[in-house]
């Protein structure tokens, strides 16, 4: 885990999937979302990431809730299962992780026992935005990943 800081995001249109289930199963909602992503013409603006509904003490990795974002311009439709909202700024706790996804548990655990250490305060479900990930197809070297774990914070 990279030294956490606080830094502020700035507002973005996203088209979204609302996922219900388990953390791994990520990927192939993504998959599906650049595939209408082509199909619509749409070329994202931004890293892809996921905003999880559930609290980060209450995360449910084998059934949780989640929405799969891409950034895409302001302006764009949703149609079929995409859906489209503008997401405010906001002012984040960052590290970055790397290797597989399935060690992110581990890497949550890690970053909470730090924002606890450090006497901060989360002020919501956490954000993952994927810098380093697997390739439309779904092929890319795990060991390579590099993944943003953000929370929200107050100003």
């Amino acid at each position: 885990m990279e030294a956490p800081q606080r830094k502020h995001v700035g507002p973005q249109t996203v088209a979204f999937v609302e996922h219900r289930g388990a953390h791994s199963q990520i990927g192939s909602v993504y998959h599906a979302l650049y595939q209408w992503a082509g199909r619509v013409g749409v070329r994202p603006t931004g890293p892809a990431f996921t905003v999880f509904l559930e609290p980060p003490d209450e995360v449910n990795w084998t059934a949780g809730r989640f929405e799969v974002c891409l950034p895409v311009p302001k302006g764009t439709a949703a149609s079929g299962d995409v859906a489209v909202r503008d997401l405010p700024a906001l002012d984040v706790l960052s590290t970055v992780v790397g290797g597989p996804y399935r060690d992110m548990p581990a890497h949550y655990s890690e970053f909470l026992a730090w924002v606890a250490v450090e006497g901060e305060a989360t002020a919501g479900p956490p954000r993952e935005v994927y810098l380093v990930h697997p390739g439309p197809d779904g092929a890319g070297d795990p060991k390579k990943f590099r993944t943003e774990i953000q929370f929200p914070v107050g100003p």
